[in-house]
């Protein structure tokens, strides 16, 4: 009977631990069910890094525009596209690798995927904003070259009319000073 009894007793220790193990599968389950981001979690991430880039894009801009005005010549004025492409592209490269970085072996939660965003879109910003102050200094640059060449031409093209001006006028001088001697020295 004894044996029996141990027996039914290690049978039973032995469900329990069966259901004990099947528990804690299930709530392992739940756990990372709960650890992984959601679509709403990620759209709404995704939303929010969207908005904080471009806040954060427009912000930089206008400081920058309203440093330009302040400085007025200097260099500010002067190299203003360029300032305000530099912080949001480079800054947001930055972050993003540093993002990145801490990503380990789990996924992401959706806050960490929404500044990954906000870092991507930042830096993308910044770039889009850097060759399009390329794109118009190369036009700007371009502008100033055909009005040199077309002032210069002007400048040529007077240069030699003055100079063809100057060659009949030495001319004539020169009959004129031709005839004086010739008629004797006229009335002195």
């Amino acid at each position: 009977m004894a044996e029996q009894a141990g027996q039914i007793a290690v049978a039973v220790q032995g469900e329990r631990t069966v259901a004990k193990k099947e528990k804690e599968k299930e709530r392992e389950k739940k756990d990372k069910a709960a650890n992984e981001p959601s679509k709403l979690k990620i759209g709404l991430s995704d939303l929010g890094a969207t908005a904080f880039a471009q806040g954060f894009n427009e912000g930089w801009t206008y400081l920058i525009q309203e440093a330009g005005k302040w400085s007025v010549d200097g260099f500010m004025a002067q190299q203003n596209d360029y300032l305000q492409a530099s912080v949001p592209s480079i800054g947001g490269l930055i972050w993003y690798l540093v993002e990145l970085y801490g990503i380990g072996k789990a996924p992401p939660s959706a806050f960490k995927l929404g500044r990954m965003e906000a870092a991507k879109l930042m830096s993308n910003l910044g770039m889009a904003k850097f060759f399009q102050a390329l794109r118009s200094r190369s036009a700007d640059a371009k502008a100033a070259l055909t009005k040199a060449r077309a002032e210069a031409a002007q400048y040529q093209a007077d240069n030699k009319a003055q100079a063809d001006q100057l060659e009949r006028m030495q001319t004539q001088l020169a009959e004129l000073q031709k005839q004086q001697k010739a008629g004797g020295g006229g009335g002195r």
